[in-house]
């Protein structure tokens, strides 16, 4: 593939289709899409220099060209220059002068992004605005000893942010897990960093969002999660069944809980033993039968008989499981509910006569669906470019199992909208070979 000859191609028909379209296509197509080229971009920002909207746009956009993001780190809208400082592909010169821009809610933007360098970084973090400083706090970026001052800020969103931050040292966690914001010390709880002490400490915690954020951490110690097996708030049980190291002894206790969202909880789980699933799958509660369904560690005897339940979102659960059987997905696809035949039509593992057959359904969901499907053959996707659904026909082009040679063809498309698509692809492609 000629990358230049592309790119020229695509340029060519910009000019031809997209100067005058309407703006939801030129939102949808160019301004929302990540993959559209800088040089479309450029033609774009010449054409609609005072639109908003369009500003904002290429502002965010991940393939902004560096002398776009220049002008527009000097627009007069806020708007605009926000998208400039949150944009992770924004230069450091750039992101150190709007380090200093009189809105802080622009320096809040600078003080996230994880390519602003340290200086900046340090100085932000001293700043007047709470708002900017908790954005220094919550940058992952952010070094240990500036974590570890502002842990100490009287503004509640400061610590919060610190407490979320998988920087934070364990002795700042330690010192938040004290905090007296619930919200704070709920932060350290889901900290994967937080010591064995920390987490024995919030254990205990008056508040069950707390402890609950405490059982759902996959680092808690085996011993706080046997604590919490017995606690008095069943979020925070159900928390300690969904948790992956969670014993198979006491999953098995909590499988037969009396409380249906910890029976589904335990559903959920991937370690829950070929036992629980197929005690599990015999539940009285169509909700536990459907978490069951829709777990890819279920024994595929259980989920071959899940696939004729009576509800219809057991059924669903089967359809969306990339480890139901072929010939199980093979009879979903026929299923009278439409919200089945998508689960089907999504899953990688359906068989492509299933994908076929799916492509032609009647319900535009369920095509889209098999649109996007990376295992849906070629020739169910070009069979699409002619559906009657746009939205359906714009997919094919995105789709990582389309040919391209088939992209190649369809650059001849007469949907102008479908043939632009085509280019964008084989642009993408062109510029990783």
């Amino acid at each position: 593939m000629d990358y230049s000859r592309l790119l020229s191609d695509v340029q060519e028909l910009f000019d031809q289709n997209y100067k005058y379209a309407e703006w939801n296509v030129v939102s949808e197509d160019i301004l929302r899409d990540d993959d559209t080229p800088g040089e479309i971009l450029d033609k774009l920002y010449e054409l609609d220099k005072t639109n908003l909207a369009v500003l904002r746009g290429i502002a965010t956009h991940p393939n902004a060209s560096v002398a776009i993001l220049e002008q527009l780190s000097k627009d007069l809208n806020d708007a605009v220059r926000w998208g400039v400082a949150e944009n992770a592909n924004t230069p450091v010169i750039i992101l150190e002068r709007l380090a200093h821009d009189e809105s802080d809610v622009i320096r809040y933007r600078v003080a996230k992004n994880r390519n602003t360098p340290a200086e900046a970084i340090a100085k932000l973090a001293g700043d007047p605005s709470a708002v900017v400083r908790s954005g220094v706090a919550g940058n992952p970026n952010t070094p240990a000893a500036t974590l570890d001052k502002l842990s100490d800020d009287k503004d509640d969103d400061v610590r919060l942010s610190v407490a979320g931050n998988p920087g934070a040292s364990a002795a700042v966690l330690e010192k938040l897990a004290k905090d007296n914001d619930e919200d704070v010390r709920a932060a350290v709880a889901a900290n994967k960093g937080t010591s064995e002490g920390a987490f024995a400490v919030l254990a205990r915690d008056r508040s069950a969002v707390v402890r609950q954020k405490v059982a759902s951490n996959q680092n808690a110690p085996l011993n706080v999660l046997n604590a919490l097996l017995n606690d008095e708030d069943t979020s925070v049980r159900g928390a300690v069944a969904q948790n992956p190291r969670t014993s198979l002894e006491l999953l098995e206790r909590l499988s037969k809980d009396v409380k249906q969202s910890i029976r589904s909880a335990v559903a959920g789980n991937d370690n829950a033993s070929e036992e629980m699933f197929r005690y599990l799958a015999q539940d009285d509660d169509g909700y536990v039968r459907k978490i069951v369904a829709r777990n890819a560690k279920a024994p595929q005897t259980v989920l071959t008989k899940l696939a004729k339940d009576d509800d219809w979102r057991v059924c669903e659960g089967v359809a969306m499981n990339t480890s139901a059987p072929q010939n199980v997905l093979e009879y979903l696809a026929g299923y009278n509910d439409t919200y089945i035949r998508k689960a089907v039509a999504s899953n990688p593992s359906a068989p492509s006569s299933a994908l076929l057959k799916l492509a032609m359904d009647e319900e535009w969901l369920v095509r889209e669906n098999v649109a996007k499907n990376p295992s849906t053959p070629v020739e169910a996707l070009m069979n699409l470019k002619n559906d009657s659904d746009w939205r359906v026909g714009k997919l094919i082009t995105k789709n990582p199992g389309i040919s391209d040679e088939a992209l190649e063809k369809l650059t001849t498309d007469s949907k102008i909208r479908i043939k632009y698509k085509a280019y964008i692809a084989l642009i993408k492609r062109a510029s990783k070979a």
